[in-house]
């Protein structure tokens, strides 16, 4: 951090600011500050900040307009901490405090057998405990089931033989005892007392064999013939898809000044993918780009930077939907596009969004994605959610039988929610399979095809992870984000499944998890996230398998999560939930979807193209912008 001087008067943070000065954290050293909200037109004051206050703290988690403007009342002095520096040192050190462990880890001859994603894993499940000078840890002859790894301190082990008690070893920093414990249920063969204060990673062989399984398998695991076979596999060379170079020619209307439409002809460049009705204009040995005309038509939706429509491919007649973004707009984080354009284009799965080409002009960047004129789960679960009446005993209703009924809201059927979460399970299946994590999950990004089925969609912030790594980066919308990702302690695929959870909960109860008691503070929400003593609350018609799916979900340390123990996807498959699905059909999209898309597409693509008409036209790009824009997407 460091010291910023601010004079009387002066305007520290500016509410609806998006620049820089978003990106920081201030703590109050000397002085005071006033803090104000616009409120019909007036700027009320709504609090006071004071030596050892602090404020902006959101700024560190990810970009978001400020929410108040913060004024010194007097000369003050305050300490600055940036987003960037933050998660850096972060980031730095929980890699260090890995790395440390895993040394420790490298060190047991019983875990050699671990591959190095394992032993992070097992990094992770590991639990510190301090136990006093003087403290028996270990006593001979008991039964054992834990191993320990000593952080810091210092201990004595000692046996009790024919002869009396004779000290046999002296352990100290790095040092493990009790690993025998992981392998098997004997006594204890020796004793172990702390001599100074002790600091130990502590490893339940239960939690062992929840995460990795027994560890007498994985040992065997090393000399069978499908682990050689795997071996020789990642030796091989993999190929990648080739893309077809291709021109195309996007056709749309265009309204006039003085009434009337027109159409616009807009010629821009990329690549096809292996779609054959797209490649009929080419002929067979040329080597001229491909020609394919796309005439655009009604709006699908819109986000921050980009807008999806359909399009109609002319040779073929068949439809798709094509999003668009303005380069200008997402020139700060090409690595986003590009991962989507990587991504979706090398995703085969009936639940995944599939990417058919990929373009750009002088302008815009383009995507053309599977056509999914259904909308999206938030679109079902707005048609669906209804409020009822339910009794609850509570305060002088001892009985519910008895109480008044309670007004509360009611999500989808759970029978509906199965299905769409089945698919979901299945697509992140393949997904983690493949080394990929999605990082965004919520109902807006679950998309309805013409049948009903779903389909994941929108893979910006989705990345491809290397074996054993982490990733930092915050990502995703504050109610659905995992502990790990709120507290920059560094995330794999774990942060899905925590998301499949908020998901349920959402298509359930119409309601976000930690957004009740209700709060539009994103703040307190990622609070509740990352308190361990902060309890999810259900609603009484929630069943008891749903609820115990949910929590599981929910669990805030990523080794314990369901999804992330030994089974991995298949554990949540198994749960009492999800009983009597036919898990093959339904990715084999041979069971019939309980909802079909309503007929209310048209009223929601008008109003979608209202609002598109009602926006400010895009802004245009000085010389040099485009410039920028041409460089960082030449690739593209």
């Amino acid at each position: 951090m460091y010291e910023r001087s601010v004079t009387a008067g002066e305007i520290l943070i500016k509410e609806g600011d998006t620049g820089l000065g978003a990106s920081e954290l201030y703590v109050v050293k000397s002085g005071e500050f006033e803090v104000l909200e616009r409120r019909q037109g007036i700027n009320m004051r709504v609090n006071r900040k004071a030596r050892g206050d602090c404020f902006g703290e959101v700024s560190l988690m990810y970009s978001c307009p400020r929410s108040a403007t913060v004024a010194a009342l007097q000369d003050s002095v305050v300490w600055v901490l940036e987003r960037q520096v933050f998660r850096q040192y972060m980031q730095e050190v929980k890699e260090t405090e890995a790395s440390q462990v895993e040394l420790f880890l490298n060190s047991v001859p019983l875990l050699a057998s671990l591959s190095r994603e394992e032993k992070l894993m097992l990094v992770d499940a590991l639990e510190e405990q301090v136990f006093p000078a003087g403290t028996c840890i270990v006593r001979q002859g008991d039964p054992g089931d834990q191993f320990y790894i000593i952080k810091e301190g210092e201990a004595v082990v000692y046996q009790q033989t024919p002869q009396g008690m004779r000290t046999v070893n002296r352990l100290f920093k790095a040092d493990f005892f009790g690993e025998r414990a992981l392998l098997t249920e004997e006594p204890r063969a020796a004793s172990v007392e702390a001599t100074t204060k002790l600091k130990v990673f502590v490893l339940a062989r239960n939690r062992f064999v929840e995460i990795l399984g027994p560890l007498y398998s994985l040992m065997a695991r090393e000399k069978s013939p499908a682990v050689v076979t795997q071996r020789l596999m990642k030796l091989q060379t993999k190929g990648t898809p080739t893309h077809l170079p291709a021109e195309v020619l996007v056709k749309r209307k265009k309204r006039l000044r003085g009434g009337g439409e027109t159409w616009e002809v807009v010629r821009a460049r990329g690549h096809l993918d292996e779609v054959q009705e797209l490649r009929a204009s080419v002929p067979p040995g040329e080597k001229q780009p491909a020609q394919v005309v796309l005439t655009e038509g009604a709006i699908l939706g819109g986000g921050a930077f980009s807008r999806v429509s359909i399009v109609t491919e002319e040779t073929s007649g068949r439809q798709y939907a094509m999003k668009r973004m303005r380069k200008s707009a997402v020139v700060q984080c090409p690595e986003h596009v590009f991962c989507e354009q990587a991504i979706t284009r090398n995703t085969a799965h009936p639940f995944c969004l599939r990417q058919y080409a990929s373009f750009q002009d002088k302008l815009h960047l383009y995507f053309l994605f599977d056509l999914m004129p259904g909308g999206d789960l938030m679109d079902v679960l707005v048609a669906e959610a209804r409020v009822i009446k339910r009794r609850i005993a509570q305060g002088a209703w001892k009985r519910a039988c008895l109480a008044p009924k309670v007004k509360m809201l009611k999500g989808m059927d759970e029978g509906l929610a199965r299905f769409y979460i089945a698919s979901i399970v299945l697509a992140l299946e393949y997904l983690h399979d493949n080394s990929i994590v999605y990082r965004d999950l919520k109902p807006e990004n679950v998309f309805i095809d013409s049948q009903g089925f779903v389909k994941l969609g929108d893979f910006g912030f989705a990345k491809v992870l290397e074996s054993g790594k982490r990733t930092y980066t915050f990502c995703g919308t504050p109610g659905y984000v995992a502990p790990e990702n709120v507290l920059a302690h560094g995330y794999n695929t774990s942060v899905d499944w925590w998301g499949l959870g908020v998901l349920l909960y959402v298509l359930l109860t119409g309601r976000q998890p930690f957004s009740s008691p209700k709060t539009d503070d994103p703040m307190v929400v990622m609070r509740r996230i990352v308190d361990d003593n902060w309890r999810v609350k259900y609603p009484p018609y929630l069943s008891g398998q749903a609820k115990d799916l949910i929590s599981r979900l929910l669990e805030r340390k990523p080794t314990r999560r369901l999804g992330m123990l030994n089974g991995r996807a298949a554990d949540i498959k198994r749960h009492k939930w999800f009983e009597g699905l036919d898990w093959e059909a339904l990715e084999a999209r041979k069971v019939e979807p309980p909802r079909r898309p309503r007929d209310d597409s048209a009223k929601r693509l008008r109003e979608l193209t209202d609002n598109e008409r009602k926006q400010k036209r895009e802004p245009k790009e000085t010389p040099e912008e485009l410039q920028e824009c041409e460089m960082v997407f030449a690739d593209f």
